[in-house]
């Protein structure tokens, strides 16, 4: 196949494989995500500047579950979910989801007022707005399960996790209502925080990211320094977290306090 630079194609009409490498084409049509899924018919229309690719090399749709009514399930092979950035790239969309963190996290710093409680209504915006532009159910509840890790470290987060979420509420009103002046105080509430939001892992995506800015506004509201998690191989934070699932929140709460002693020291 003749190697082709046109950049005109933004919209995904299809992939074609190459030696065993993938390739990803699309056409100019804003109108494309105005569904929650993109019209099947424009995935089978083909460019005519590629009609000398073989049919063999074209792969209509990389999308798996693709009538489902539930869009949390249209996944690629990989796991990549159904996305306004027209992308299977794991990578590129982590990319992406961080430039818009950090954008939330500027618009907080100038606009949100942290002399006030918030709870999981508060949380569900704040991941609409970093997620809005990628995901179609950006905001919305996890509506599938999820499993993550080997057989080792294997989890599955069951649909009815998601009962908790007004357990989780109330605990978010309660800590963000507090005023925290010892570090061990605030990392034990936040240790739990973290661990019973990342149990019940309310979003079909970003969870992670979420739990961390929720941490670092309530440090914030309460003159700590924002940390980030700044994650490290040997900080294990896996093990940490599958800890706080079994209700042992000490190994977070050291992980906490260790990397807001970082930030003290190093300011």
């Amino acid at each position: 196949m003749k190697s082709m630079t046109k950049t005109k194609y933004l919209l995904y009409a299809f992939k074609c494989e190459q030696n065993q490498k993938y390739s990803y084409w699309y056409e100019t049509d804003f109108r494309f995500f105005q569904e929650k899924k993109p019209p099947l018919n424009i995935l089978k229309k083909y460019p005519k500047e590629v009609e000398s690719i073989s049919d063999e090399s074209i792969i209509i749709n990389p999308w798996k579950e693709w009538e489902s009514n539930n869009i949390q399930k249209i996944i690629t092979k990989n796991g990549v979910c159904i996305n306004y950035l027209k992308s299977t790239d794991n990578d590129l969309i982590q990319k992406q989801e961080d430039l818009k963190l950090l954008e939330l996290y500027s618009y907080l710093v100038e606009n949100f007022d942290i002399s006030k409680s918030f709870g999981f209504n508060t949380v569900k915006k704040w991941h609409k707005e970093v997620f809005g532009f990628i995901y179609p159910f950006a905001g919305e509840l996890r509506s599938v399960e999820m499993s993550k890790g080997n057989d080792v470290e294997a989890w599955t987060w069951r649909l009815d996790f998601l009962q908790a979420i007004p357990e989780l509420n109330q605990l978010m009103k309660e800590v963000t209502k507090r005023t925290y002046k010892d570090v061990d105080a605030i990392t034990q509430d936040l240790s739990k925080l973290i661990s019973d939001f990342l149990f019940i892992h309310p979003f079909r995506e970003g969870n992670g990211r979420i739990s961390r800015l929720i941490c670092d506004i309530i440090l914030a509201k309460n003159a700590f320094p924002m940390i980030g998690l700044k994650l490290k191989k040997e900080d294990n934070y896996i093990q940490k977290v599958h800890s706080g699932y079994e209700c042992n929140y000490e190994p977070m709460k050291e992980l906490l306090k260790m990397k807001i002693e970082e930030e003290i020291m190093n300011e």
